[in-house]
């Protein structure tokens, strides 16, 4: 390099961009935005059943503030926090054995925001009929309490994905883990691999044992789109194995991941599921995490240091900021980018295809809703739910070809494999 381009590229602070900006289309989840009308396409995750108790739980999901409760009944309401009638906060309600009830006045309203009482008022029969407070459906899955926000004419299935029901896998409700930056730069980490391989290795050299060491092997990666999303594929050269580990996106805020503890040193054509995590848009600069572990029955590491290495690095108020400054995990790092990343500061390189693959994905996305069309993911019929492809494959090296060092065997490995997973998903594979 010249004197000339040495001196171009050095102290370059005065002369970068002093005011990038996000790209607000595809990060933006207000209603009206083009993409909040793409998010409100999707069931989104407000909170664990276990939470709701005697009162009810005030949330704040897309930019709009709620409230939830569980009746007498059993059935989980979700309205609009401000009640239809004078606007005080439902989250000061008293839950009837059906509905919820307002402190102030007395409404009562039913989980789909009809109104069942309305104490003392003479026109009540016809106001009851003409009137509904807000509100949205709710399902509960594995102990989640999901929501829809879309328009209530096309409401699409809770998606039971094929990773769901595996005969030998258990499945428990994890933890709640806030992130105070917006939602896109959590989920396209899950398409940024590399990082596995940087970030989750800084444990390692620090005294905590958090991946596998075999994670510090440079892998070599592809990405492919699937019925639903997006995954990737990385090869690492395990001793006498070629490891090949996947993970995908599934509609706008699902993403699901394989084992953060396998070597590679077993040969296997699929495992159990490690992770599947729900990113929920409390609004654009702030995100909250839910997640199902998926436990095989033959798993050997204890539970507790399970969850406790799911959770590592995962939120703020887990470790001490000097202690995360020595050891970050994703928390740091995907907050530090700011509340909402600036986009048109970045200088992306080869490694980010899968970041730019799910930016495009989202995008396709908002073009789909804006001219009425469904987007990727959405799904009205369980029977027409799309396959899901995190797994981990180990295979004799020998099955890559004959230098499976050569990043070109490699490869062409990963995408022999790609194809074969998008005609034979991976979870067809694992033991019935």
């Amino acid at each position: 390099m010249d004197d000339v381009q040495t001196n171009r590229l050095r102290y370059r602070g005065y002369r970068n961009n002093k005011s990038p900006q996000p790209d607000r289309v595809i990060s933006e989840v207000g209603a009206g935005t083009p993409g909040g009308e793409y998010q409100r396409r999707f069931w989104h995750p407000v909170a664990y059943l276990s939470e709701l108790d005697k009162v009810p739980r005030r949330v704040r999901a897309l930019g709009e503030d709620l409230v939830l409760y569980k009746d007498g009944t059993g059935t989980v309401g979700c309205l609009t926090l401000h009640c239809c009638h004078r606007n005080t906060s439902l989250e000061f309600g008293i839950i009837q054995e059906r509905g919820l009830k307002c402190c102030y006045h007395g409404r009562v309203y039913d989980a789909d925001g009809t109104i069942l009482d309305m104490p003392g008022e003479p026109n009540a029969e016809h106001m009851k009929r003409t009137l509904s407070q807000g509100a949205y459906p709710a399902t509960v899955f594995e102990g989640i309490v999901f929501i829809y926000m879309g328009p209530p004419e096309r409401i699409p299935v809770f998606p039971l994905l094929d990773r769901f029901k595996l005969n030998g896998v258990s499945i428990r409700p994890g933890l709640r883990l806030p992130f105070d930056c917006n939602w896109l730069q959590i989920k396209e980490n899950s398409l940024d691999p590399i990082h596995t391989y940087t970030l989750h290795m800084i444990p390692q050299t620090r005294g905590y044992q958090q991946f596998s060491d075999e994670f510090g092997i440079v892998p070599l990666f592809i990405w492919a789109e699937t019925p639903a999303g997006c995954m990737y594929l990385g090869v690492r050269h395990v001793g006498d194995n070629m490891w090949v580990r996947s993970t995908d996106t599934y509609g706008a805020n699902l993403h699901m991941i394989s084992s953060i503890v396998e070597t590679g040193r077993q040969r296997k054509a699929a495992n159990a599921p490690f992770m599947s995590m729900w990113t929920l848009p409390v609004d654009d600069e702030n995100s909250i995490n839910f997640y199902l572990s998926h436990v095989a029955d033959d798993e050997k590491m204890p539970w507790e240091k399970r969850r406790e290495i799911e959770q590592f690095g995962q939120y703020q108020g887990e470790r001490p900021y000097a202690e995360r400054q020595w050891i970050p995990g994703d928390y740091d790092a995907m907050s530090s980018q700011g509340p909402i990343n600036p986009h048109s500061a970045e200088t992306l390189g080869t490694l980010d295809r899968g970041v730019v693959m799910f930016r495009r994905f989202v995008r396709e996305g908002i073009e789909a809703v804006q001219s009425g069309r469904d987007p990727k993911g959405f799904f009205l019929r369980q029977e027409d739910v799309a396959p899901t492809f995190a797994n981990d494959y180990v295979a004799a090296a020998s099955e890559a070809g004959a230098n499976p060092d050569d990043p070109d065997v490699q490869r062409a490995f990963a995408e022999k494999l790609a194809q074969q997973y998008l005609s034979q998903p991976p979870m067809t594979r694992w033991p019935k």
